[in-house]
C-alpha cells in the first residue's frame, strides 16, 4: 500500500516532477506548496516513476492530484486500492477538461463540479509586455501616467540582498490593509516567510523603486510554458504602479518559451475579479473536482426489500443474538472461508462483538451484511463486499440449516443481486464457493453466474452488465 511522505520536507521531489505538468494551474508549483503548507497538508507517494500528491485543506480531505509521471495508469490503480484498503472515498482535486475527461471514462459512476472562487487568470504573456491592442488602452494609459507622474521610477531584478526591505514593504502594507476575506489574510501573512525562502525556492522577484523607495512587487515562477505570480503587491497612492510592476514582471521573466502567464484565482474577492477581469485573460481556467463513487455509496442503511414471505433489511440490534448464532455455527464456517477465531485471539466470542465487527466493516466501507428475515426472523445473511470504483462487488450467503433447501437462499440472494445492479449501479458482480461445496455451486448457476477461473479450492464466478 502507499505510503505518503509531507511535502513540504522535500519540495524537490516536485521540482523533479513539473516537467509532466501541462495543466499550468498554480497549485502545481513549488512557490503554492511552500506558501500555503500551514494550511493545506500536501503528502507524496513516487510509484513507477510517476509522482503522487494527496492533499487535506479546510474544505476537503484526503483529495489526489491527477498523477505526474510516466506511468499514471499504475498510479491511478495504487490511489484506487489505497482509497479501498483504508475505506476512503476516492476524490481528486484541480483537474483540467482533458484530466477530467478521462477520469469520467475510466468511472462509471462520478459526481464532478467546479468553483469559479478558485478558476486561473490566463493570460497571453504577450499581451502583458505592452499591453497592446484597444482592449487593454486603460492599462497602458495606466502605465503611462505612471512613468510620468514618478519619472524616477524604476523596475529592478531582486537579488537576496534585497529581502529585508522587500519584507519591511510587505510588513508596511499588510498594517495598512483590511483583508477582505481568511484567503486574503493568510496569504497576506505567509508572504514573508514566502520572501525568506524565495531564491530557495527558484522564485523570481522584480520591484518597482522610486526615489530609492519600494513601491511596488511581484514574485512567481516558471512552470514549462507557464509564468505563474503569485505575489504582486503595490502602494494604492501610486497610480499606476499594479500595471506597471505587472508589465515590467512580463517583460522580464515571460521569456524563454513563457507563453502564458497564470496571474491565480480571485478567491471569491470582487475586488480581485474586476482587477483580474479588467486584464482581459485568454481564459478563466475552471479546476474540477471529481468524486468516483463505488457501490457501498449508494446502499440506503435503511433498506427494506421483498422477496416472496422474505424480507431483506440491515442487520440491527435485535438480531444480535441471532447473527452470534450463525457466527458460531461450527458445520457452516467449514464452508464459509472465514474463521472468526483467527481474530479473537483466545478470547470469547460474544454476540456484541460480532454485531460491533459487522458495523466496523460498514463504516470502513469494506462490506453491507443484509439479514434475510421471515416473519420478522433472521434465518440468514448475505454479505456484499470487495467493492470498487468501477462498479464492482461480491456476494455470499449463509443460512441456518433448517432454512435450507427451501429456496430462500436463490430468492433473497435474487433479490440482492438485482438490487445491487439496479439501485447500486453495479456494472460486474462475483461470487466464490468451495469446490466440494455442491449446493452452493448449484445455487451460483441458478442465479446466472458464469465461471471465470478455478484454483486448487474454489470456484470462481461472475456476471456483469455494460
Amino acid at each position: 500500500m502507499l505510503e505518503f511522505l509531507p511535502l513540504e520536507n522535500n519540495l524537490n521531489i516536485l521540482k523533479r516532477y513539473l516537467p509532466y505538468e501541462k495543466s499550468g494551474f498554480c497549485e502545481l508549483s513549488l512557490g503554492v506548496k511552500h506558501a500555503w503548507r500551514k494550511v493545506i497538508c500536501t503528502k507524496y507517494a513516487v510509484v513507477d516513476n510517476t509522482l503522487i500528491l494527496k492533499e487535506s485543506s479546510p474544505v476537503y480531505k484526503n483529495t489526489f492530484y491527477y498523477p505526474l509521471g510516466e506511468n499514471v495508469n499504475n498510479a491511478l490503480l495504487e490511489i484506487e486500492n489505497y482509497c479501498i484498503q483504508k475505506g476512503l472515498p476516492l476524490l481528486y482535486c484541480c483537474l483540467d477538461q482533458e484530466q477530467l475527461s478521462f477520469l469520467k471514462n475510466r468511472y462509471p459512476n462520478v459526481q464532478s463540479y467546479y468553483d469559479r472562487d478558485w478558476s486561473d487568470y490566463i493570460y497571453l504573456a504577450e499581451s502583458f509586455k505592452t499591453y497592446s491592442g484597444k482592449k487593454l488602452s486603460g492599462q497602458r494609459n495606466h502605465v503611462n501616467k505612471f512613468k510620468k507622474t514618478y519619472p524616477t521610477g524604476k523596475f529592478k531584478l531582486a537579488t537576496e540582498k534585497d529581502i529585508p526591505r522587500l519584507i519591511e514593504f510587505t510588513e508596511k502594507l499588510n498594517a495598512q490593509t483590511q483583508f477582505s476575506s481568511w484567503t486574503a489574510k493568510v496569504e497576506a501573512q505567509s508572504i514573508v516567510d514566502f520572501l525568506q525562502n524565495a531564491f530557495k525556492l527558484d522564485q523570481l522577484i522584480g520591484y518597482v523603486e522610486v526615489d530609492d523607495d519600494i513601491v511596488a512587487f511581484s514574485m512567481g515562477e516558471r512552470v514549462n510554458d507557464y509564468l505563474i505570480v503569485h505575489v504582486e503587491k503595490a502602494l494604492k497612492e501610486y497610480q499606476g504602479a499594479y500595471p506597471f510592476v505587472a508589465s515590467e514582471f512580463a517583460k522580464a521573466f515571460a521569456t524563454d518559451g513563457v507563453k502564458y502567464i497564470n496571474r491565480e484565482e480571485d478567491c471569491g474577492d470582487l475586488g480581485l475579479r474586476t482587477s483580474k477581469t479588467q486584464y482581459h485573460p485568454l481564459l478563466i481556467k475552471e479546476k474540477f473536482y471529481l468524486k468516483a463513487f463505488s457501490p457501498i455509496d449508494y446502499i440506503n442503511p435503511d433498506i427494506c426489500l421483498t422477496a416472496g414471505d422474505l424480507t431483506i433489511t440491515a442487520i440491527k440490534e435485535q438480531d444480535k443474538q441471532d447473527y452470534y448464532n450463525l457466527y458460531v455455527d461450527e458445520k457452516l464456517n467449514e464452508l464459509w472461508g472465514y474463521d472468526y477465531k483467527s481474530d479473537l485471539n483466545g478470547k470469547k466470542p460474544t454476540p456484541e462483538y460480532f454485531y460491533d465487527f459487522q458495523n466496523s466493516l460498514k463504516e470502513k466501507r469494506e462490506e453491507f451484511s443484509f439479514a434475510v428475515r421471515l416473519n420478522g426472523k433472521m434465518i440468514g445473511e448475505i454479505p456484499l463486499y470487495n467493492f470498487d470504483f468501477f462498479g464492482g462487488g461480491e456476494i455470499g450467503y449463509r443460512f441456518f440449516s433448517e432454512y435450507q433447501g427451501k429456496g430462500y437462499a436463490t430468492i433473497s440472494a435474487n433479490a440482492v443481486k438485482e438490487y445491487f445492479f439496479t439501485v447500486l449501479n453495479g456494472k460486474k458482480l462475483k461470487t466464490r464457493c468451495y469446490k466440494q461445496n455442491a449446493k452452493s455451486h448449484a445455487l451460483i448457476e441458478r442465479l446466472g453466474f458464469k465461471l471465470s477461473r478455478q484454483d486448487q479450492t474454489h470456484f470462481y464466478f461472475e456476471m456483469q452488465i455494460e
